[in-house]
């Protein structure tokens, strides 16, 4: 009981909690522990409340899972939060949220977060303590000085029975009137709209409208997100709408003629989109600002003669793996790297081998006593390069571990890398999660320009995000922890024209891979790097040139490797409905096609861009070669290696298939393709939904048999897409299927039988299967494929002029959904990116359609660059796939083909793009 008193003694003591409620509650001060064991007695509901910033009621149902897995004592609400919730940047009260304030100032609250400064934000008013209390807003509803003790102290205590309001749409007096079920007393009206009437979607005031809101912003209401919070939080800086009146709040005014161009302002669309890469920038950058991770608890070298004398290793007369550690001075980082490697209990089959460079620090002799390593001390500085070389030949064993002095491996490192290894004989190096001490990722594998300048993977990240977390196969990993296989180096380590250091690592990989072997990046295997300990007291200016003259030096070894493996190749999906058909011909008239949708579309609202019409290609006819000549012409002059056609296949019948067999007649047309089994309903509503059904997709077993025997066929044509020599299949909607798994197995059964080593499966991360971040493993696939604009679209913010009278649907901002989708977090699996130049379905939805505004060859530029590095971080070899929605979706807005109003501009903004990053 005494330590759990003393320790509740400690936590009352803080700053948080105020004197005077305690010694009126309990008769004495806090610093009596007597009244603290009287204050741990009382049951938990009847203890005091001792903070106006602290609501145990409140918390204690926010946070109840919290409180049961903690060792609070006696499960207090208050306690829990002094002990661990403010660290957690849990919420103490309804109108304080530390996330927020963190979000708003990562520095305010301390690393980790202390009590003591939230207190000190909320007396100063150094920040908005929540998205519902504006100190702006209160503050111009006082009269006479400004209160002390802050002004949310002021509006709890006195401002709320006042009838002030804590941002100037929540009217605590309005809500009670308006709410017979609220209670009348205004603190109480205030507590019920932020604990239940947001949620519900009740109006806060006059002045806010919240089922409008959620109605004008779907994305709002999808996500079940509180109305007024989200706009608090987001809407404002998004531009959203929140006032009461109709929305667009316009007049609507008579269509005009089709013929009509409306007026686009395309000075003011380039001067927003100029910006674009900006934006890209300062949103990546906002990312890893808003990392929050726990500095890591490393090993110190405290006593640097008994450190270094506690310690020994077995000496391995027969190792596996030998860990060559380059060493020149700084003897106490190499003790701690020492200590941390004995620490990870390696086992009797490691031998260590240390090469001192001639350090001139006394202490260096401490290492010639560590029993069990191989000390080479060189006779005169040779230099890292040279020193390692030299050390190289000690080594023995199947592995070798290049291991930097300055690196601390943590427990189960060295054997995830070992067993990465022994698992895949094509892997020829392998190279760990490297973690800064503050926590923060330092790489997770490297990639390298076109130029010759590498980049570290995931650089200053939050090492837990998805993309870090899974094996991959990566261009380089950095020579800080390298393991290799000792037989495919030969006697010499690193090629000494890099000496005396610098991209001799990249080098050493580039020959492995130029041999056939590939390099991983294994994530369970974590290292901590100081990163340059050893190199900063290096001139700058000396090592820059270093640099410099050896990426040349690189660029006239591997240049042509190094483009090679920097490569993409680009796949756009391709709509077959092009021709006519009996199926279409019953349902929507004699002679429909994509076309008759596309040439009747009008403009909605001005500066809406309908219809859209072709250009150079004309409304070609899917059944003539020559069509599909000039498009696979034209792909190929602006850099698209392939087409993703769409399939469909309903076991009773095949419906838009005869583009696929006027291509596999032809074997001339010169194009990459795969099949994509659009595997979904057809319905009158062009949904894929269950409404007015007109062709329902099956999954019996011979509907599946006839899907995989398609894409067999395909997969033998001389110009199939193929990822590692496996044809690649696609699925449209992988989660209508009754079992994915076993599709896949079947898949799997069927190429193998056909003579293919495999397929290569992917699912488009479209409809049901946007958010779901459903593995493709689980499903038995290889990969996902994001499908841009379904599932990050954000709601443009203006209001237009309407010009289609009972026009009802959707308006998106195209720069800000590019943002989203690039600045996504990445997901443990392997993702192939996408991108869209536009969308615009009022074609087949002319009253309530989605399109996008601002959407401009300029912004797609970047949009791509970005997706380009993206798949330089994650992506290597012939799964460099980029992929655009879509080639030809006229009626959907989203072509790459040239149109009567951007030409070929959308096709020069991917192959700028292309050509940008080919060389930077």
């Amino acid at each position: 009981m005494m330590n759990e008193l003393q320790r509740a003694h400690r936590l009352l003591c803080s700053r948080f909690v105020e004197e005077e409620p305690f010694r009126a509650a309990m008769g004495a001060t806090r610093a009596d522990l007597g009244a603290i064991a009287t204050y741990l007695r009382l049951p938990p509901d009847r203890r005091p409340r001792l903070s106006p910033f602290f609501e145990p009621l409140f918390y204690a149902s926010m946070h109840e899972q919290d409180i049961a897995g903690s060792d609070t004592p006696v499960a207090d609400a208050l306690l829990h939060f002094l002990s661990h919730g403010i660290a957690a940047l849990l919420a103490p009260h309804p109108l304080i949220d530390p996330r927020f304030i963190a979000a708003n100032d990562p520095h305010i609250l301390g690393e980790p977060a202390d009590a003591d400064r939230l207190l000190e934000a909320l007396e100063f008013d150094l920040v908005d303590p929540s998205p519902y209390f504006s100190l702006t807003h209160y503050r111009a509803q006082l009269t006479g000085p400004e209160p002390q003790g802050g002004l949310l102290r002021h509006f709890l205590t006195i401002g709320c029975r006042q009838g002030l309001q804590p941002n100037r749409f929540l009217d605590p007096a309005w809500y009670a009137a308006n709410n017979l079920d609220v209670p009348r007393d205004l603190w109480g009206a205030t507590l019920h709209f932020l604990l239940v009437g947001d949620r519900e979607g009740r109006n806060p005031g006059p002045d806010f409208d919240a089922k409008l809101y959620l109605r004008r912003y779907p994305d709002v209401s999808a996500a079940g997100f509180p109305p007024l919070l989200h706009y608090l939080t987001f809407g404002v800086g998004e531009q959203r709408q929140a006032t009461a009146e109709p929305a667009p709040s316009v007049s609507v005014v008579p269509r005009q003629p089709v013929g009509l161009r409306l007026p686009t302002e395309p000075d003011a669309i380039r001067t927003a989109d100029a910006d674009m890469r900006q934006r890209l920038e300062t949103a990546r950058a906002a990312r890893k600002d808003a990392v929050d991770v726990e500095r890591l608890t490393l090993l110190p070298a405290n006593d640097l003669a008994g450190d270094a004398a506690a310690l020994s290793f077995p000496l391995a007369p027969t190792p596996r793996l030998s860990v060559l550690i380059p060493v020149f001075n700084e003897i106490d980082i190499t003790i701690e790297c020492l200590m941390a490697l004995k620490a990870a209990n390696l086992g009797p089959d490691v031998l260590i081998v240390v090469a001192d460079d001639a350090s001139t620090d006394p202490d260096a002799a401490l290492l010639a006593d560590i029993d069990g390593i191989v000390l080479v001390r060189h006779p005169r500085n040779l230099g890292f390069l040279r020193s390692c070389n030299a050390a190289f030949a000690q080594c023995r064993g199947d592995y070798v571990l290049l291991l930097n002095n300055d690196t601390q491996v943590r427990p189960g490192a060295i054997q995830a890398m070992i067993a990465a290894l022994d698992a895949d004989p094509g892997l020829a190096a392998v190279g760990p999660k490297l973690l800064y001490p503050n926590g923060r990722l330092q790489e997770a594998g490297c990639f390298i320009r076109p130029n010759g300048e590498t980049g570290m993977v995931g650089l200053f990240a939050d090492p837990a995000e998805g993309g870090y977390n899974r094996d991959r196969d990566v261009t380089y990993c950095s020579g800080a922890a390298l393991m290799l296989r000792r037989h495919l180096i030969g006697e010499t380590l690193f090629d000494e024209a890099y000496a005396p250091a610098y991209c001799e690592d990249v080098d050493l990989c580039l020959r492995l891979r130029a041999q056939g072997g590939r390099i991983g990046y294994v994530h369970q295997a974590e290292i901590v790097h100081h990163l340059s300990v050893s190199t900063s007291r290096d001139g700058i200016a000396r090592r820059l040139r270093l640099v410099a003259r050896n990426q040349h030096r690189l660029m006239e070894n591997w240049g042509e490797l190094i483009r090679e493996l920097d490569a993409i190749r680009v796949l756009a999906f391709y709509l077959p409905q092009f021709h006519p058909t009996p199926e279409n011909d019953l349902w929507w008239g004699a002679g429909f096609t994509e076309w008759t949708n596309v040439v009747k579309a009008e403009p909605s609202f001005v500066g809406h861009q309908q219809p859209h019409l072709p250009a150079d290609l004309g409304f070609y006819d899917l059944r003539n070669p020559d069509a599909l000549t000039a498009q696979a012409a034209l792909a190929a002059r602006y850099g698209v290696d392939g087409l993703v056609i769409y399939h469909y296949n309903f076991g009773s019948r095949r419906v838009l298939h005869k583009p696929l067999e006027v291509l596999l007649a032809n074997p001339q047309i010169d194009i990459g393709f795969c099949l994509c089994w659009a595997n979904e309903n057809w319905t009158k509503h062009w949904d894929g939904g269950s409404r007015e059904i007109l062709l329902e997709q099956s999954y019996d077993d011979a509907t599946l048999e006839a899907v995989i025997a398609d894409a067999v066929r395909a997969g033998r044509d001389h110009r199939a897409i193929t990822v590692k020599g496996r044809p690649l299949f696609m699925v449209y909607r992988p989660l209508k299927l009754p079992s994915a798994p076993d599709f896949a197995a079947l898949c799997r059964r069927r190429f193998a039988e056909a003579g293919f080593p495999g397929v290569h499966l992917v699912y488009v991360e479209s409809m049901e299967a946007v958010d779901a971040r459903v593995k493709p493993q689980d499903l038995g696939f290889d990969a996902s494929v994001e499908f841009p604009p379904h599932g990050r679209a954000v709601p443009a913010a203006d209001s237009p002029e309407i010009i289609k009278e009972g026009w009802s649907g959707y308006r998106y901002d195209y720069p800000a959904t590019v943002v989203e989708f690039a600045a996504r977090d990445s997901v443990p699996y392997a993702r192939y990116p996408a991108v869209f130049p536009s969308w615009d379905n009022t074609a087949r939805q002319p009253s309530y359609g989605s399109s996008f505004e601002r959407a401009t060859p300029a912004a797609f530029t970047a949009y791509i660059e970005a997706k380009i590095e993206e798949i330089r971080n994650f992506h290597d070899g012939e799964e460099r796939l980029l992929f655009i929605n879509a080639w030809n979706e006229w009626a959907e807005g989203a072509h790459l083909e040239p149109d009567t109003l951007h030409g070929h501009r959308w096709l020069e903004a991917l192959r700028d793009a292309i050509e940008h990053k080919r060389v930077a």
